[in-house]
């Protein structure tokens, strides 16, 4: 089994959680690390359950709920982002970072996970277009243009504004530094703007179908149409409440327990939506482990052998094959190098 993964908030669950801001979010942990962890991801489980090879986009996200703050936008991505690095080089024996996809081939033959590093939210950009060179040299090869609310750059699902006027400069800078932009998260306005300002494939790293569960952090389907016309990517969300719209109802008539359990049959609804819409080499993996609640079925990455033979069964090896690794490796074969 091989996997492309291409989006977890991992770093952050890891290294901001000492900060309030994000920390009452994620939860507070101790004497955790990329090894070994209580987490869905870490390196020992990652190395175990696909043997043939990982490849991980991991995020940093940086909410808006931090501007204006002490702890600034920018402090909390550096904070992250060094976080990250040291746990590459202290663990270099099974993990690596990677910038394009012939690094990404070279590391996975070795047998290590292949680390992409992302932003979830330009927050950190803080109004500067020049920061975006820093992320370049960084390593970033992907950003979330916005989370939940408004920033510089344009508007997530919360909110009714598009991108800004920095935010088109940026998606046109994003594209001359072999950036990639990440349109989860954009409100409907945002994404019509991204159209039109940008003939560059793009992804939606973490998103489902609007059409089988009506959440707006969900693409329509003429959304899921552009980005496949565009030769883009999406990645299937594990995040119940993006599941089916039955989660998050049952969940908040029953305040105070945990969210109900969804089924492989409603995850895998959305997969064949989107195939019934000709995204048969445009779905890809967004599992948004340790940044969301998913199924009980899918809580760890040591569960993903289980949804492969699912899949696998459900579709098809071939098809399995381009959910779970060849679909994000040719996108980004031909995006990064």
């Amino acid at each position: 089994m091989r996997v492309f993964d291409l989006h977890c908030d991992t770093i952050d669950a890891l290294a901001l959680r000492e900060v309030d801001a994000i920390g009452s979010v994620l939860g507070p942990l101790e004497d955790d690390d990329l090894l070994h962890n209580r987490l869905a991801l870490d390196l020992t489980r990652m190395r175990q359950v696909a043997g043939d090879g990982w490849c991980q986009c991991f995020a940093i996200w940086v909410p808006e709920v931090l501007e204006g703050t002490p702890f600034s936008p920018r402090a909390a991505y550096e904070q992250a982002r060094d976080y990250f690095e040291e746990q590459v080089r202290l663990h270099a024996d099974l993990v690596a970072q990677t910038r394009n996809m012939g690094e990404a081939d070279a590391v996975v033959a070795s047998g290590r996970v292949a680390a992409f590093l992302t932003l979830e939210g330009a927050s950190p950009m803080e109004g500067e277009l020049g920061y975006l060179e820093r992320l370049h040299e960084d390593g970033v090869r992907m950003v979330t243009l916005c989370w939940n609310g408004r920033n510089a750059l344009a508007s997530g699902h919360e909110t009714c504004d598009g991108l800004s006027a920095l935010g088109r400069q940026a998606v046109r800078r994003m594209g001359e530094l072999g950036m990639v932009v990440d349109a989860s998260h954009l409100n409907d306005e945002g994404f019509a703007d991204l159209l039109a300002c940008s003939d560059a494939p793009f992804v939606a790293s973490h998103s489902n179908s609007r059409a089988v569960c009506g959440h707006p952090r969900n693409l329509t389907d003429d959304q899921f149409r552009a980005i496949v016309e565009r030769g883009g990517l999406v990645g299937l969300n594990y995040f119940r409440a993006f599941v089916t719209e039955r989660a998050e109802a049952e969940g908040a008539m029953a305040a105070g327990h945990p969210t109900p359990e969804v089924s492989f049959d409603e995850l895998a609804a959305h997969v064949e939506h989107f195939l019934d819409l000709g995204g048969e080499d445009a779905v890809a993996l967004g599992s948004d482990y340790d940044g969301s609640e998913v199924p009980d079925w899918l809580d760890g990455c040591q569960r993903l052998p289980a949804f492969h033979e699912r899949m696998a069964t459900r579709f098809g090896d071939e098809l399995c094959e381009k959910v779970f690794f060849a679909n994000a490796h040719a996108f980004f074969l031909r995006t990064l190098g």
